[in-house]
């Protein structure tokens, strides 16, 4: 991207730090989780991450890609606004939507479908889905505000995997900053509950700023890749990876 995703926001330095999440240790089912599965639904928004997923998408995919995964895809709604406003060019696209307990209600299914692409929804950890053998490679693997979950050992599993399996990679995760940071504070004005403020604050202790994952993906990939990343808006951080031909 070479600079052209605006900065947006203050970047001070303050160690990364990663702690659970509340949502993440909660039952799809329980109120609490739905709950704020919704309040990330307006988060997303306010990140515009449809918008810094999609610049990402088009830039390691010119055409239509053998098929599309999602890590942490929750709820899926994520990837239902995204295949709708990727249009017609991405008709036939075939997603993955995986999750260590996915939450795909069937009118969102229903919903993707109607977009002309096929769904399979997978329940299953991400590490070992992707350390699972394949005859080929998928064309591209995303993710949004999952892999500042992944530290030291386990993040470099994880970019080693989407490395083997993919194409491309693209991720949008939360931007690692003192301004950030204060947004983050703030989301109980907007009604968030409990679990989406405490996990707002750990997130973006957790995140990202500069060249941070491609500098984990460089130590867990060979050669062969061009790398992009950026801060992306006020809040969201955005690295795109693709394989070179």
């Amino acid at each position: 991207m070479n600079g052209a995703l605006p900065a947006g926001g203050a970047a001070d330095e303050f160690p990364r730090r990663v702690t659970p999440e509340i949502l993440d240790e909660l039952p799809a089912s329980d109120p609490r989780a739905r709950r704020s599965r919704a309040d990330l639904r307006r988060i997303n928004r306010i990140m515009a991450a449809i918008t810094w997923l999609k610049r990402g998408l088009t830039l390691v995919a010119s055409a239509r890609p053998r098929g599309v995964v999602e890590l942490g895809a929750g709820d899926g709604t994520l990837a239902l606004r995204l295949a709708r406003s990727l249009g017609n060019a991405w008709i036939g696209t075939h997603l993955t939507l995986l999750d260590l307990e996915p939450s795909v209600a069937p009118k969102t299914a229903d919903a993707i479908r109607a977009c002309g692409w096929t769904l399979e929804v997978v329940a299953a950890d991400a590490l070992d889905w992707l350390a699972r053998p394949r005859r080929e490679r998928v064309g591209v693997v995303f993710a949004n505000l999952f892999v500042h979950h992944f530290e030291s050992e386990r993040l470099t599993r994880l970019l080693g995997g989407i490395a083997a399996r993919a194409d491309a990679f693209v991720c949008c995760e939360p931007r690692r900053s003192r301004f950030a940071l204060a947004g983050s504070r703030l989301l109980g004005l907007i009604g968030c509950n409990d679990v989406t403020r405490h996990d707002a604050v750990v997130s973006v202790h957790a995140g990202f700023r500069d060249d941070e994952i491609g500098t984990a993906w460089r130590a867990a990939v060979a050669d062969g890749w061009t790398l992009n990343e950026a801060a992306a808006g006020a809040f969201s951080h955005l690295f795109v990876a693709r394989r070179d031909e």
